[in-house]
């Protein structure tokens, strides 16, 4: 019996709808071009997902329960994708996780996928080095759906490096908040040496965190100390100023998902262009544009 991915709501499939729809006009768009197509998935999973959802009560409208319902994950909408990308790179560490996704594969022959079994900051990072993608004619895109803060700078960097892969990063918010508390008392070292090896930078902690002056000896005498000043609007724009330090072509605004349960934020789906092409960025960022814009109007509706 294959290995279940439980994870994820309505909002886990309005990411991967983006991913879906990007991936589609995307091989299109290059269809006729000169390039060979690669898509790279850094945290593959099992290739599907299974969700449990409340099942609709036909006869006794008191007796509603749950069903577990299985859709396609990141890895099978690429290994769909038509027209279907020239290599798909599915990375994974998890050896159970690894072993389904060879059977997700072989429900696809002749689609060209790899499984890479390990790390995958390190991994990413010696694909990105391993080509001359511009004169070798590579273009792709590559996913970055972490379950939480593995995502390393490095590995940010040397996907803008290779200027051939757009990128899209399911930035988690939710990580931020537990590694940036509101109150720097609770702020660790480890949790400061997280953060810096996200961001590759300690920066973060000067633009988020004020010096404030309170009242907090037993004499009433005003002491000095730091505060989150930052709120998730903040955040996210800081976020977003840092992508666009290593991303040459264009970073858009994200669309931000929401925990299910409290509405709380949950992470931001951002896009990036690699390529410092002016034709490059226009026809990947008016694809993702509409794309994330729809994805956020649908948003607004359904509040």
């Amino acid at each position: 019996m294959s290995e279940k991915h439980v994870f994820g709501s309505a909002e886990t499939e309005r990411k991967l709808n983006c991913l879906r729809a990007y991936l589609s006009a995307y091989s299109t768009a290059l269809k006729a071009k000169n390039f060979s197509r690669v898509y790279i998935d850094a945290f593959a999973g099992t290739g599907s997902r299974t969700e449990t959802r409340a099942s609709l009560p036909f006869f006794d409208q008191e007796a509603q329960g749950t069903q577990e319902v299985t859709t396609p994950g990141s890895a099978r909408i690429a290994l769909e994708t038509v027209p279907p990308f020239h290599s798909v790179v599915l990375i994974e560490q998890d050896p159970k996780k690894v072993t389904a996704l060879r059977s997700t594969i072989a429900d696809y022959p002749g689609n060209r996928a790899h499984i890479r079994e390990g790390d995958a900051n390190e991994i990413v990072k010696r694909i990105c080095s391993r080509y001359d993608w511009h004169r070798e004619k590579i273009r792709g895109v590559i996913f970055l759906d972490p379950y939480g803060m593995e995502v390393d700078w490095t590995t940010v960097e040397a996907i803008a490096d290779t200027q051939a892969l757009d990128c899209w990063y399911f930035f988690p918010l939710s990580g931020l908040y537990r590694n940036a508390p509101l109150d720097p008392v609770n702020l660790d070292q480890s949790k400061i040496d997280s953060l810096t090896r996200v961001f590759g930078t300690d920066s973060w902690r000067q633009e988020w965190y004020n010096e404030t002056n309170h009242q907090d000896d037993l004499f009433g005498n005003a002491t000095s100390g730091e505060v989150r000043a930052a709120d998730v609007d903040r955040i996210e724009q800081w976020v977003h100023e840092r992508l666009k330090t290593v991303f040459k072509g264009t970073v858009l605004k994200p669309l931000r998902l929401r925990h299910s349960k409290n509405n709380a934020p949950m992470a931001s789906l951002f896009f990036a262009v690699s390529n410092p092409s002016p034709a490059a960025v226009k026809v990947a960022s008016d694809i993702a544009g509409y794309i994330l814009k729809a994805g956020i109007s649908s948003q607004v509706r359904s509040r």
